[in-house]
C-alpha cells in the first residue's frame, strides 16, 4: 500500500500519536476526549458533542434516504504495569519495523484513530451514503459503561454498526458474554494451632472448586461455556488463623442463551449450605463525574452469518483488498450485545491484533491501518445500499 492512497497519512498518523501520548485509564478518558473532539472539528464533522458520560460522538451528514451507519470503539485502555518490560515506553508512540508501538495501540486508539478520519477518506471518494455516527466509548474495559448508557435517540437512530475491538481486518460475528461471580464461604475464626474452636471454610471451597470442575457446561455450535476460579480472598488474612470467612472469584463465559440468573442458579446448586454466591458490582465514575453501579457481566453476541449486513461488509473488505476474509469469532467479550439489545445489527471489523492487546508488547501494524481506511469507503458503500431498519414508536 502506497501513502498516496491516502494523502492525509502524515496527519493521521501524527494524531494516532498524539492518542497514544496521552493515557486514558478507565475513568481518566478525558484529555483523549477532547482530542478526538477537537480532531473532528478540525475536519468538519457536521456535529461534534461529548455526552453525559464521556463519550465522544461525532456525526457526517449525509441522504436521507440511505441507512444511518455508526462506528465505535472505546478509548481507555488497561493499565500498562512496569515500563521496564517495554520495549518502547507505554506511552511513546514509537514507530519501528512497520508498527507503532504502545498502551492502547490495537486496544483500541489506533482504530479510534482511523474511524475519526473517515471522514477525510470519504472526501476522496463519491460514495452516496447515509448519516454516519463514529462513536467513541468510556470504560469498555470495566463492563462497558458508555454503551450501555449510549444516548437512547442516538441508538434509535442508527440502523447498523461496526466495532473496533481487534480483529487484522477480518469479520467478526459473536463471543462469549463474561460474568464475575462472588462465592462467599462462612466459617468460625480460630488459632491455626488449635483448629478444633474453629470452622474452617477452606473445606467447604475445596467442595465447591471440586464440584464445580465437574460441572456439565453449556455449548453451542460454536463455543463452550467456561467457569474458572481467578482469586480467593479471606477475612483475617494471616497464616496462623483460620479464617471466619474466605470469598472466591469465579470468571464464568457464557454462550447466547445463557443469562445471569441462570448461571446464578446453577453455582448456586453446588454450594454448601450457609454459603452464596452473587454477581460483582464495581462503583464506577465517569470523567464527567457521574457515578453508577455496574455489574461485572457483559452479556454474549452472535449474529447470523448469512445476515446481510456481515454478507455486504465481508465483500466489501474483499473487493479491497483483493483476498480472502475470515469470517469467525472473538475470544474475548465486547460492547457489541448493547447496540444488539437496542435492535442495531453489528459486525466487528478492524486492524488492531488480536496477539498484541493487554501485553506489554502492544503495537498495531501500520499497513493493516492503511488497509482498514481504504476499506471503510467500500464498507460504507456497500452498506449504504442495504434497507432501513424498521422502528417503532
Amino acid at each position: 500500500m502506497m501513502n498516496a492512497d491516502l494523502p492525509f497519512w502524515k496527519d493521521f498518523l501524527q494524531f494516532c500519536q498524539k492518542l497514544i501520548n496521552t493515557p486514558s485509564l478507565p475513568g481518566e478518558e478525558g484529555p483523549v476526549a477532547h482530542l478526538i473532539q477537537d480532531k473532528m472539528k478540525q475536519l468538519d464533522y457536521d456535529d461534534v458533542h461529548i455526552d453525559r458520560v464521556g463519550n465522544v460522538i461525532g456525526l457526517i451528514k449525509g441522504n436521507p434516504k440511505r441507512p444511518t451507519l455508526c462506528f465505535t470503539a472505546h478509548m481507555d485502555h488497561v493499565d500498562p504495569g512496569d515500563p521496564k518490560g517495554w520495549e518502547f515506553p507505554p506511552y511513546s508512540g514509537a514507530i519501528s519495523d512497520g508498527y507503532l508501538h504502545g498502551r492502547g495501540t490495537s486496544d483500541l486508539k489506533g482504530v479510534v484513530a482511523t474511524h475519526v478520519y473517515i471522514a477525510e477518506s470519504l472526501k476522496q471518494t463519491n460514495v452516496d451514503h447515509g448519516d454516519i455516527y463514529i462513536i467513541e466509548v468510556v470504560h469498555e474495559e470495566y463492563g462497558g459503561l458508555g454503551s450501555d448508557y449510549l444516548d437512547d435517540g442516538i441508538k434509535h437512530a442508527i440502523d447498523y454498526a461496526i466495532n473496533g475491538e481487534p480483529t487484522s481486518n477480518t469479520i467478526k460475528i459473536g463471543h462469549r458474554g463474561r460474568i464475575e461471580l462472588l462465592v462467599h464461604f462462612g466459617g468460625k475464626a480460630a488459632h491455626a494451632g488449635t483448629p478444633e474452636l474453629g470452622v474452617n471454610p477452606f473445606y467447604k471451597m475445596a467442595t465447591f472448586i471440586s464440584k464445580l470442575e465437574k460441572l456439565k457446561m453449556a455449548c453451542d455450535d460454536y463455543e463452550v461455556s467456561t467457569a474458572e476460579p481467578t482469586t480467593c480472598r479471606t477475612d483475617p488474612q494471616s497464616s496462623n488463623v483460620i479464617p471466619g470467612q474466605c470469598e472466591l472469584t469465579i470468571d464464568w463465559r457464557n454462550i447466547p442463551g445463557e443469562f445471569e440468573g441462570k448461571v446464578v442458579e446453577k453455582v448456586k446448586s453446588l454450594l454448601p449450605e450457609g454459603c452464596n454466591v452473587s454477581v460483582v458490582e464495581r462503583q464506577l465514575r465517569t470523567y464527567t463525574n457521574l457515578l453508577f453501579n455496574i455489574k461485572r457481566c457483559k452479556p454474549p453476541f452472535s449474529i447470523d452469518k448469512a445476515h446481510p449486513l456481515v454478507k455486504e461488509t465481508a465483500q466489501a473488505v474483499r473487493s479491497v483488498l483483493k483476498r480472502e476474509v475470515e469470517v469467525s469469532r472473538w475470544p474475548f467479550s465486547t460492547d457489541c450485545q448493547f447496540f444488539m439489545e437496542a435492535g442495531i445489527p453489528i459486525v466487528g471489523f478492524s486492524p488492531g491484533e488480536e496477539k498484541y492487546i493487554h501485553t506489554n508488547k502492544e503495537r498495531i501494524s501500520l499497513d493493516l491501518m492503511r488497509e482498514a481506511m481504504l476499506c471503510y469507503p467500500a464498507i460504507i458503500s456497500s452498506l449504504s445500499k442495504l434497507e432501513k431498519r424498521k422502528r417503532s414508536g
